[in-house]
C-alpha cells in the first residue's frame, strides 16, 4: 500500500505494508491459539519497553479481552469490533537511535448491509523517549491518524513504476475529517531519562493492521489487502444481492447514438422539400421587400430623453440583446456569436450604431420593421434565430426606447461572419412563406378575462423576454410549437431549457414566490439556482423593476396548477462505492447534508435540484464539467470545473450515483458514457 507521499516517509516505505502483514498475521495466530491478541503479543515480546507500551495502550483504551470474533455482541445491522496492532519503526541511525514504538487500539462499526466501516475511536500509544514538544507531536499524530484511516478505508493512490501519480482522479487520495473519526486519544509514555527517538509519523505504522484486526473482530472476515472499501466489505459479507426483477427484466433496446439526429434530418429534408415546393409560389409572390433608405446620421441619443434611453436599457436587458449579439471575447453588441440550429449556423449581427457594419444608418422605421416583420433594412428576410416572432409584440413606445438606447451605445466596427445554412434553408425568400405560416405580426391585445398583473407578465415573457425561444420545442420547420407544447422544455446549445409548466421535472412544484426569487435573485428555497445561459438571463433581469419581475413570475405560475411530480425533499439511501467517495471528496465539502459549513452562497439540497430529476443528464454534466464560473450574482457562489479532473467514465459514474441517490423515483439514465462524450465535446473547456 503506497503511503501518503511525504519526503520523510520515503526512507521507510516498506514499514507500512510489512507492519500490516506482520500484525495481521500475529492476530491470526492469536485467534488460532484461542488467546487474547494483547496477551498473545505480551507473551512473545522480549523487549520490556515494547511490552509496557502494549499493556499501557490496551489499558488506556479499555481493551476487552477476547479470543473469538464478537459478531454476536452487535445489535441489528451494525457489527462492532476492537482491534490491536503494534510496531517498532526503525527509520534511521541519525539522529539518536532512530526508532520509535507505537501501538493502536481501533474501535470500528461495520454496517453488514452497506459494507461501510466507521472508525469510531482510536487510541494511539507512542513511545519516542524524551519529548521536547509533546503538544506538537500529539497534534501531528492526530493528523496522521486521519491519513492512516483514510488509506485503510478509501481509494488507494495509484503510482507509475517511476513513482509518479498514475491517475488524476479527483478523490484518488481523500483524507477523512475529524468528524469521521470522532475520538482520537494519544498516550505518550513518560520517558524523561531516555534519549529522544523518532516522533510523530512513526505512530501511523500499525494503524492499518489495527483497523483490519478490528474488522475481523466485528465480522469474522480477515481482509488481507487494503483499502477496506464498502464494496469489498459487502462482497466478503455476501450481503450484496441483485434484485430478482433486475435478473428477469428484458434488456433495454438501445438506439444508435445518432438516431435522434438521423430522424431529425429526415424531417428537415421533408420540411425543406415542402418549403421549396408548396411555398415556392408564395415566395415568388412575396419575394424581397423594398429597402428602406439609409439615414445620413442615425437618430442618436441627442433627440431622446435620458428617461427614454434608460427605459430602453431595461428593455435590452429583458431581451438579453447584448449577450446574443456579442461574440466570445468580442466588443459588446458587435455581433458574431454563433447560434447553432438544425439547419446550420447563424451568426448574430452587429447592433451597434456603426454606419458601415452595424445599424448606424438605420432609421427608426427600418428598426421597427425588423422587430415586427423580421426584415433587414435592405429588405432581406432575417432567419428566425433572431426571435422577431416574439419581438413583434412590443409596443411602439417600447421599440422607440430600445432604438434610442441602441443608438446611444458606442459604435463598433466589425463585420459579423455570414450565416452558413444548407440548401434550401439558405434561400432567404422562402422565409416569406415561413412567415405566412408562423408569424402573427404586431402587438397582441390584453386578455380582458385576466388581471393586469397577468397581462403585464404575459407581455414581458412572450414579447421582448422571448422565453419561449428557449423553453419551447420547435417543429420540423424550426417554429415554436403551440398549445400544450408551449414552454414545455427544449434543448438549446447543449443545455436543457426545462419546462416552465406543470411538466416541470422539479420534485417540488414551482410557485409564484419561488419563481420570483429565482428570476430576481437567482435563489430559491426549493429549487436549484441558474447555470449556463440562464445565469446571464437572471443577471440581466436584475436590472428590471421589481414589479415587472413579479409580473413575469405571476404569469409563469399560472402554468403550474397541476404538478405532475411528487415532492421529494430527502435523499435516498444508496449503497456506498467509488462514486460516493468521488462525490464526498470532490463535492461533499459544499453539498453535504450534515452539520458544518456549506457551499458559499446558495447551498440547496440536491434532492430539490431539477436537473437531477430531468429525463436528460445534459445540464448536470455541463455544470460538473464546466463548473459555474460566471454566476448570476457573486454572492451565489462559484463552483469549480471538474472536466479536467474526471474522465468520461468517472463523470458517468458520478452522474449515475447522483441520479440514484437524489432522484430515486426516476429511471436511471442510460448510455451515460456516450452522453458524457457528447456533452464534453460541446462544453467550454475549464
Amino acid at each position: 500500500m503506497p503511503p501518503i507521499l511525504r519526503a520523510s516517509w520515503l526512507r521507510g516505505v516498506s514499514a507500512l505494508p510489512n507492519s500490516f502483514a506482520h500484525e495481521s498475521y500475529v492476530d491470526e495466530l492469536a485467534t488460532a491459539a484461542a488467546v487474547d491478541p494483547v496477551q498473545f503479543r505480551s507473551r512473545h515480546l522480549k523487549d520490556q519497553r515494547a511490552a509496557e507500551l502494549v499493556q499501557a495502550t490496551a489499558a488506556r483504551a479499555g481493551w476487552l479481552p477476547h479470543t473469538v470474533p464478537q459478531q454476536q455482541s452487535a445489535a441489528g445491522d451494525v457489527l462492532k469490533g476492537q482491534g490491536f496492532a503494534y510496531a517498532r519503526y526503525v527509520h534511521s541511525k541519525f539522529p539518536g537511535f532512530g526508532a520509535a514504538y507505537a501501538a493502536w487500539v481501533a474501535d470500528v462499526e461495520v454496517n453488514r448491509l452497506t459494507g461501510e466501516v466507521h472508525v469510531s475511536r482510536v487510541v494511539v500509544g507512542h513511545d519516542a523517549g524524551l519529548m521536547i514538544n509533546p503538544a506538537g507531536v500529539q497534534q501531528q499524530i492526530h493528523g496522521n491518524v486521519l491519513q492512516t484511516t483514510s488509506r485503510a478505508l478509501k481509494e488507494s493512490l495509484r503510482l507509475e513504476p517511476s513513482g509518479a501519480v498514475a491517475t488524476r482522479e479527483w478523490g484518488s487520495y481523500p483524507i477523512l475529517s475529524f468528524r469521521e473519526v470522532p475520538v482520537i486519544e494519544v498516550m505518550m509514555m513518560p520517558r524523561p531519562g531516555e534519549p529522544a527517538l523518532g516522533a510523530g509519523e512513526s505512530a501511523s505504522v500499525p494503524g492499518t493492521a489495527a483497523i483490519a484486526n478490528a474488522i475481523f473482530d466485528a465480522t469474522g472476515v480477515r481482509f488481507r489487502q487494503p483499502p477496506f472499501t464498502p464494496e469489498v466489505v459487502r462482497a466478503a459479507l455476501n450481503v450484496l444481492t441483485a434484485p430478482a426483477a433486475a435478473a428477469t427484466a428484458p434488456p433495454q433496446r438501445k438506439l444508435p447514438a445518432d438516431a435522434t439526429w438521423l430522424q431529425r434530418r429526415k424531417l428537415w429534408a421533408r420540411g425543406g422539400a415542402l418549403l421549396a415546393g408548396a411555398l415556392g409560389l408564395a415566395a415568388a409572390v412575396l419575394g424581397w421587400r423594398p429597402a428602406i433608405a439609409p439615414v445620413v446620421s442615425a437618430s442618436g441619443a441627442s433627440i431622446y430623453t435620458a428617461q427614454t434611453i434608460e427605459h430602453g436599457r431595461l428593455l435590452a436587458a429583458l431581451g438579453n440583446c447584448v449577450d446574443c449579439h456579442t461574440a466570445p471575447g468580442g466588443a459588446p453588441g458587435g455581433g458574431g456569436r454563433a447560434i447553432a440550429t438544425p439547419f446550420g449556423t447563424v451568426f448574430s449581427t452587429n447592433i451597434t450604431p456603426d454606419v458601415d457594419t452595424g445599424v448606424g444608418a438605420w432609421s427608426f422605421s427600418a428598426f421597427q420593421r425588423t422587430m415586427r416583420l423580421g426584415l433587414s433594412r435592405d429588405g432581406r428576410h432575417l432567419y428566425p434565430a433572431f426571435p422577431y416572432t416574439a419581438f413583434t409584440r412590443a409596443t411602439d413606445d417600447d421599440l422607440t426606447a430600445l432604438y434610442a438606447w441602441l443608438m446611444a451605445q458606442p459604435a463598433v466596427r466589425y463585420q459579423a461572419p455570414a450565416s452558413q445554412l444548407a440548401f434550401p434553408f439558405n434561400v432567404r425568400p422562402l422565409l416569406a412563406g415561413w412567415n405566412a405560416l408562423f408569424l402573427d405580426a404586431g402587438p397582441v391585445p390584453a386578455d380582458a378575462s385576466r388581471s393586469a398583473l397577468w397581462n403585464r407578465g404575459e407581455y414581458l415573457v412572450n414579447g421582448l423576454g422571448h422565453c419561449g425561444a428557449c423553453h419551447t420545442e420547435r417543429n420540423a420547420l424550426g417554429a415554436e410549437k403551440t398549445g400544450s407544447a408551449a414552454f414545455g422544455g427544449a434543448m438549446v446549445a447543449g443545455w436543457e431549457a426545462p419546462p416552465l409548466t406543470s411538466l416541470s421535472h422539479a420534485p417540488v412544484p414551482w410557485t409564484e414566490p419561488e419563481l420570483f426569487s429565482y428570476l430576481r435573485h437567482g435563489v430559491t428555497t426549493q429549487h436549484g439556482g441558474p447555470a449556463g445561459p440562464m445565469a446571464v438571463v437572471v443577471r440581466n433581469l436584475g436590472a428590471l423593476p421589481e414589479a415587472d419581475v413579479q409580473a413575469m413570475a405571476h404569469y409563469l405560475a399560472s402554468f403550474n396548477t397541476a404538478p405532475s411530480v411528487a415532492a421529494r425533499t430527502a435523499a435516498a439511501t444508496v449503497l456506498p462505492g467509488a462514486a460516493q467517495r468521488m462525490f464526498d471528496t470532490a463535492c461533499g465539502a459544499c453539498h453535504h447534508e450534515g452539520a458544518g459549513p456549506g457551499q458559499p452562497g446558495n447551498n440547496l439540497p440536491l434532492a430539490l435540484n431539477s436537473n437531477l430529476h430531468s429525463s436528460r443528464p445534459d445540464n448536470l454534466l455541463r455544470v460538473v464539467i464546466e463548473g459555474i464560473r460566471d454566476p448570476a450574482y457573486a454572492h451565489l457562489g462559484w463552483m469549480p470545473a471538474y472536466g479536467g479532473s474526471l474522465n468520461d467514465t468517472q463523470l458517468a459514474e458520478l452522474a449515475a450515483y447522483l441520479r440514484q441517490r437524489y432522484a430515486p423515483g426516476k429511471p436511471a439514465w442510460v448510455d451515460l458514457e456516450a452522453t458524457v462524450a457528447r456533452v464534453r465535446a460541446r462544453s467550454v473547456a475549464p
